[in-house]
């Protein structure tokens, strides 16, 4: 028989919240990074990348003492003997519990939709840099070519001569 405690549910609660707002905040750095590679802002990009990468931490770190959790929560769901420590639901499920669960679900999946857009995005700016950085290099050598073309001397023709 699995057993969860109230005290378990309200701890797994608060931990499922922390990461909600982690996502959340992962969500909102998402839309502002679409913003500023449509706008080519390169280098705020990289910064908020290594702020996105602090939620992920955060979001690593609430996943280490919320995964067993979880995992005595989905246990004693099952078991109907548990039901009763879990709440009076018939299914065995504490409803916050599965509210939070089924935010993060909808959270984790706008972000990904974001992030295969800004993948997309990033690709094309890349690509596009990867081009421009092509024609510099075939104008260098074309004026490197047209320079060594021209005599060495600093003579100038005038009337003079």
């Amino acid at each position: 028989m699995s057993r969860i405690t109230k005290e378990d549910l309200a701890r797994l609660s608060e931990l499922l919240k922390a990461e909600l707002e982690a996502y959340e905040q992962i969500r909102k750095l998402s839309k502002k990074q679409s913003a500023l590679l449509a706008k080519d802002s390169i280098s705020e990009f990289d910064e908020s990348l290594d702020e996105g990468q602090k939620y992920i931490e955060k979001i690593n770190g609430l996943h280490q003492e919320s995964g067993p959790l979880m995992q005595s929560y989905m246990s004693a769901a099952e078991d109907s003997a548990a039901t009763a420590v879990i709440t009076a639901a018939a299914d065995g499920k504490d409803a916050g519990i599965e509210s939070l669960i089924a935010q993060i679900r909808d959270v984790l999946k706008a972000c990904a939709e974001l992030n295969a857009m800004n993948t997309d995005a990033a690709k094309e700016k890349t690509e596009g840099y990867t081009e421009k950085i092509g024609k510099l290099s075939a104008n260098r050598k074309g004026i490197g070519g047209y320079a060594q073309s021209l005599p060495n001397t600093p003579e100038i023709f005038d009337k003079r001569s």
